[in-house]
C-alpha cells in the first residue's frame, strides 16, 4: 500500500516557490490524508450466498425446500438480490411458503418474491444486518417433476447485487429420483365377496430407480385395519369397504398410492314361517361361521328366543317355539293368527390370526314379520250316558213257531 504521507511530503517541497502549484500541492496532500482515514469497502469483507436444498435427492412430485443462507462480514447493513434459476423440472410449490427464518430475532428482512407456484426462477431481496457473521436464511418450497435420471441438476444465478460490495454465491444442486412402482391385483376394483368369505390381499411396492429402496408399503381399510399383502380384507361387516396401500421410498421420499372399493353382501333370511297346527317357528340364512341370536316380539314383549351356533360356512336351518309365557300371552289372544316380529343377530366369528385378525365391528341385525297360528285347546264335552244293551227276547212269531213245531211232535 502507497505511504501518502510521504508523497504529501514530497509534494510540498517540490512545488515550494510557486504559489498556484503550491496550492494544488496542499489539496492532493489534503485527499491523500482523507484516504489514510477511509477503508475501501471491498476491504473489510463481503457477503456469501450458499444454496442448499432440504433433501437430496429427491423424488419426483415430492416437496422440498431451497435455502439460501447469507452471511454478511461488513461493517454496514447490505441489501442484497440475486435471481436463482432452479435447476431443471424443480419450480416453486403451491403454496411456495417462502420464509425468513431468523428476521424477527437479527434484523434480517425479506422483500416478499413476485414469483408464485410453478416459477422456474424465483429473485431474491435481502437486507442484511452489519453484524459479523450473521446469517439470514431464506427457504422457498419446490417441487420436481421430470427424474434427472441421477444426474445433478444445477441451479445458476444472475443479476447478483448487493448495496456496497460485489456477493460470493455458491450455487446448490439437486437429483430427482423416480417414484417407486405400485402392484396391486387384489381385491380387484368393484368386487362383491359373500359374508365371511376369505380373500386375501395382494400387492407389492418396488423402487425404479438405483439410487432408491422401499422404506415401507402396507394396506389401510376403511375401519383402520392394517392390511399386509397376504392377509385377509375384511368381509365379515357388510357394505361397502375401501383398501388404500401406500408405498414410501428411502432414498427420495416418494409416494405412490392406489384405492379400491369393494363390497361385501349380508345375509339373508329365508323361509320364514310358523308351522301349521304349532307354534314352532323357523327360517333358513346362509351364513359363515359365528352365533345366531334370535328374538321373537309380540308388540314390545319378548315371546321367545333363541340360540345357534354355525360351525362352518353353508346354510343354517333354526327352529324353535315360544316360552311358557309366550304361550300364554299368544294364547289369550282372539283370531286365527297373531303377527310377530322376528329379529335375528348374527356375529361373524374372526378371519385371520394374530396381528391380521379381523373382527366384525358389530353385529348383522335383520327383522321380519311372521305369522302363528293361534293354537286352541278342544271344547270341553259333557259326559256320555252308558246305554245299557237290552235283553235279548224272542220275537211272539217265533214263540208260536216254537209252538207249532211242539204240537206237531205231539
Amino acid at each position: 500500500m502507497p505511504n501518502w504521507t510521504a508523497i504529501a511530503s514530497r509534494s510540498r517541497r517540490a512545488l515550494r516557490g510557486r504559489p498556484a502549484l503550491a496550492a494544488l500541492g496542499g489539496l492532493l496532500a489534503t485527499l491523500a490524508l482523507l484516504v489514510i482515514g477511509c477503508t475501501p469497502a471491498w476491504a473489510a469483507g463481503g457477503v456469501t450466498i450458499t444454496t442448499s436444498f432440504e433433501n437430496d435427492p429427491i423424488s419426483v412430485n415430492t416437496t422440498d425446500a431451497v435455502g439460501y443462507a447469507l452471511t454478511n462480514t461488513t461493517a454496514s447493513a447490505q441489501t442484497v438480490t440475486f435471481t436463482d434459476a432452479l435447476p431443471a423440472g424443480v419450480t416453486l410449490d403451491n403454496p411456495t411458503a417462502a420464509a425468513l427464518t431468523n428476521g424477527s430475532t437479527s434484523g434480517c428482512n425479506l422483500v416478499p418474491p413476485a414469483a408464485g407456484p410453478g416459477a422456474t426462477s424465483v429473485t431474491v431481496t435481502v437486507t442484511v444486518p452489519p453484524a459479523t457473521g450473521t446469517a439470514c436464511t431464506v427457504w422457498f418450497d419446490v417441487v420436481a417433476s421430470t427424474p434427472s435420471n441421477d444426474q445433478t441438476l444445477a441451479d445458476a444465478y444472475t443479476g447478483l447485487s448487493a448495496s456496497s460490495v460485489k456477493p460470493v454465491a455458491t450455487p446448490g444442486g439437486l437429483i430427482v429420483l423416480s417414484d417407486p412402482t405400485l402392484s396391486f391385483t387384489s381385491p380387484v376394483n368393484g368386487q362383491t365377496f359373500s359374508l365371511g368369505e376369505i380373500v386375501d390381499a395382494n400387492f407389492s411396492c418396488a423402487a425404479s430407480d438405483p439410487l432408491d429402496s422401499i422404506d415401507s408399503f402396507f394396506g389401510t381399510d376403511d375401519e383402520g385395519n392394517q392390511i399386509e399383502s397376504g392377509g385377509p380384507i375384511d368381509t365379515v361387516d357388510p357394505g361397502t369397504h375401501t383398501l388404500e396401500v401406500d408405498c414410501y421410498s428411502a432414498a427420495g421420499g416418494g409416494y405412490v398410492s392406489q384405492t379400491v372399493s369393494y363390497s361385501v353382501s349380508s345375509y339373508t333370511l329365508l323361509g320364514v314361517h310358523a308351522a301349521r297346527g304349532s307354534d314352532q317357528i323357523s327360517y333358513r340364512t346362509l351364513v359363515p361361521a359365528g352365533q345366531l341370536f334370535t328374538r321373537v316380539f309380540y308388540g314390545s314383549k319378548l315371546i321367545a328366543l333363541n340360540r345357534t351356533a354355525v360351525s362352518a360356512q353353508g346354510i343354517a336351518t333354526v327352529s324353535f317355539g315360544p316360552t311358557a309365557a309366550g304361550r300364554r300371552l299368544i294364547g289369550s289372544l282372539r283370531g286365527r293368527f297373531a303377527t310377530l316380529s322376528l329379529q335375528v343377530s348374527f356375529e361373524p366369528q374372526a378371519i385371520g390370526s394374530g396381528e391380521q385378525q379381523i373382527t366384525p365391528v358389530a353385529a348383522i341385525v335383520t327383522s321380519r314379520q311372521v305369522k302363528v297360528p293361534l293354537l286352541r285347546p278342544a271344547p270341553r264335552q259333557g259326559k256320555r250316558r252308558r246305554v245299557r244293551p237290552r235283553s235279548r227276547r224272542m220275537r211272539p212269531h217265533s214263540r208260536r213257531v216254537r209252538h207249532r213245531h211242539q204240537l206237531r211232535a205231539g
